[in-house]
């Protein structure tokens, strides 16, 4: 591999200006859904895009990023990994101007793609450069873990600025990514050492095609869950084949002595806990991120700018536990302990979240919050280190370029699943509670239409006053038990990964 001396200190950690730099490599992929919740809607009513191409221009770029995070990986292990993440940036700069200056539902497609291409070769390049600036593992721990609070803080800040030009223009919220990774190219062109290994084998485009394809057609499945049903056709034949696709890709690398992915390699009960974990902490990411945040906005009337000031103390506990948990496992600290622990913090919190009340003040759910936080860094941080340090040094780009994979999945499954118990159970329950009450069908239909109203725009003067009050308690306590349902069964499911974490990893942690 390409000497990296110069890249770091006497004690073998990485220069400042290095780490920083693949930060900023990272930062885009991590502002853009943020930003790009925002602005896709004011996108397509100023396209005047139907719901189809609505539908596409909101996910398309996802799809691109797992199409191509693993191809992109491989090739960075072959060409050089600072080679790809660059061109990656490059990418990603082309893909924010052409969606910036699109001028149908075509053109910002298009540069939605580039931008998901771009987002997956450098993010998980970035990723993998850690170990060329901080060769020496206990480094290498502390690195990986102040990566990850850098980039919390990036994301935090940024996504400020982003969400004011969102609200401003949406062509301008679609550069915020761009002009970030235009920093970087420039910083990582000096700063950043370049890492590959000659031994690396042929470049396996059957693998990489069937894994591509596998993993587009999961996460299709998975992201139209929520909306049209888990039976539906538009889930289950994508979600059969893309699972199909994946099984063939296991078998094919399984077979080949110098396998693009190394699916060997997960044998390894650490890299298969990193994987599982990795799912587990982002369906609790999600279910933070989104369900929490709808329920402020549906129940307790948060505006969009409340709501980000709500969710800081998750962010706060993010980047104060990431440098903690790096020094743990620096430590040796056993990721049998940090790994279950922090994913059972995660449950608890989202238990301790789910018996909101009406009434309930927002100071209570600050200590779950911080809990949901240091328990994401505390499973983050050793499974981040794990894939980046473990595999051997000819495919550090393919396995920590899956560490997205796996983390996509999960957050696709957590937003799905989340959103299709709580929209699942609240119609029929709002529906018993006015049949209870004696609504009339016609009733109901007139109630349904005054919570649409309520939630879209607070706008209910045009009904009777006194129904709007009955219509919305009936409403806001079908919700609430909804919610309340569904973040107990995500807290459950999160509370069996992090078991089953335990029982894979062995009691004394596997020497590096």
């Amino acid at each position: 591999m390409t000497s990296t001396a110069h890249q770091t200190t006497a004690t073998g950690a990485p220069s400042a200006s290095s780490l920083l730099a693949l930060v900023g490599a990272s930062l885009p992929m991590n502002l853009d859904p943020a930003i790009h919740n925002i602005a896709v809607v004011a996108a397509g009513n100023a396209l005047h895009m139907t719901a189809a191409e609505r539908s596409l221009a909101a996910s398309i770029g996802t799809l691109c990023i797992a199409a191509t995070i693993l191809a992109t990986g491989s090739l960075g292990d072959r060409l050089g990994r600072k080679k790809i993440m660059l061109a990656g940036l490059l990418v990603t700069l082309a893909g924010g101007v052409v969606t910036a200056l699109a001028q149908n539902a075509v053109m910002f497609s298009v540069g939605r793609s580039l931008s998901g291409v771009g987002f997956a070769a450098s993010f998980g390049l970035s990723f993998a450069l850690l170990r060329a600036i901080a060769p020496q593992p206990d480094a290498l721990a502390k690195t990986v873990a102040r990566w990850l609070a850098l980039q919390t803080l990036g994301i935090v800040v940024l996504c400020i600025v982003g969400g004011y030009l969102a609200g401003v223009s949406w062509r301008a919220a679609y550069l915020v990514g761009p002009a970030v990774g235009a920093v970087a190219l420039a910083w990582c062109l000096k700063a950043v050492p370049e890492a590959r290994d000659p031994a690396v084998g042929r470049f396996d485009g059957v693998g990489l095609i069937l894994v591509a394809l596998g993993l587009v057609g999961s996460l299709y499945a998975v992201s139209n869950a929520a909306s049209a049903g888990w039976v539906s056709v538009r889930v289950l034949a994508p979600l059969v084949g893309g699972l199909i696709l994946l099984a063939g890709f296991a078998l094919w690398e399984w077979r080949l002595e110098q396998p693009a992915f190394p699916i060997r390699s997960f044998t390894d009960p650490e890299l298969l806990v990193g994987a599982l974990s990795g799912i587990a902490f982002n369906i609790g990411n999600a279910v933070v991120a989104i369900q929490l945040s709808l329920l402020w906005q549906y129940v307790y009337r948060f505006t969009p700018f409340e709501v980000s000031l709500g969710q800081l103390p998750f962010i706060v506990a993010c980047i104060a536990a990431a440098t903690w948990a790096g020094s743990l496992v620096a430590r040796g600290v056993s990721m049998r302990l940090m790994v279950p622990g922090g994913l059972l913090a995660m449950a608890g919190s989202l238990a301790a979240m789910a018996f909101a009340q009406p009434g309930t003040p927002y100071v209570l759910f600050v200590v779950p919050l911080l809990a949901a936080g240091a328990g994401l860094m505390l499973t983050q941080a050793p499974t981040a280190n794990v894939f980046v340090a473990k595999p051997p040094p000819a495919l550090v780009g393919a396995i920590g370029s899956s560490r997205t994979a796996f983390g996509q999945l999960g957050f696709a499954l957590g937003l799905a699943i989340s959103s299709s118990m709580i929209y699942g159970m609240f119609s029929p329950l709002l529906r018993q509670r006015l049949h209870e009450a004696g609504a009339t069908p016609g009733e109901q239909a007139q109630a349904i239409g005054i919570l649409q109203s309520y939630v879209q725009a607070g706008d209910t003067d045009k009904f009777d006053a006194r129904l709007v009050h009955e219509v919305i308690a009936s409403g806001t306590s079908a919700y609430l038990a909804s919610y309340r349902a569904t973040m107990l069964v995500m807290a459950a499911l999160i509370a069996l990964i992090a078991l089953l974490c335990l029982w894979l990893l062995p009691r004394r942690t596997i020497a590096r």
